[in-house]
């Protein structure tokens, strides 16, 4: 592996994310922050604003960055501050000399788990069992430790063989960024 992988998964309350350098071992964390459901316009935004500063310290530049993509079938509370987020950092790391690669929520369940459809807590299961030196500590870094697998795997540096077949046919949608 030649460069930096990253899983982010992106969250109002508590971002996952999950960083894979050269010929060290993969760490992951959270970055928390809280604002209210009355909180004025300029509160919210200042808010989004401060949390992208906050994400994108740890992301090296080249990193390849495998972030989920949009729950697009979510629609409880606060949908607009959570795709502020999302296009604000997409913004953020797009128009560097990182490279983003965006994978469905299914996806990211599939890879982890073989189904699609496998809930918050099965996937938090599966991650914990497969990655045992990493210290996953929730539903938000296991997410992140999944999308960075996917990254490495991608890269042709798996962190995770032996995978099923069940597994990797999660991959079979996605193309690295400039070989879509």
């Amino acid at each position: 592996m030649t460069r930096s992988i990253v899983g982010l998964d992106l969250s109002l309350t508590s971002t996952g994310i999950a960083v894979l350098h050269p010929g060290r071992p993969p760490w992951c964390g959270t970055i928390e922050t809280r604002g209210k459901a009355d909180d004025t316009w300029p509160v919210r935004y200042q808010r989004l604003t401060d949390l992208a500063r906050r994400i994108l310290p740890p992301i090296p530049d080249c990193a390849l960055v495998v972030m989920e993509g949009p729950a697009y079938s979510r629609t409880t509370g606060s949908q607009w501050d959570r795709a502020g987020l999302w296009w604000l950092m997409y913004d953020l790391l797009a128009g560097t000399t990182r490279q983003v690669l965006v994978v469905p929520p299914n996806t990211r369940a599939m890879y982890g788990t073989g189904r699609g459809n496998a809930g918050k807590d099965t996937v938090l299961a599966a991650a914990v069992r497969r990655y045992p030196d990493i210290d996953i500590a929730g539903h938000d870094t296991a997410d992140a430790v999944l999308l960075m697998a996917i990254g490495a795997r991608m890269t042709g540096a798996p962190i995770d063989d032996p995978m099923p077949a069940t597994h990797l046919r999660a991959l079979a949608k996605l193309a690295l960024p400039g070989e879509e």
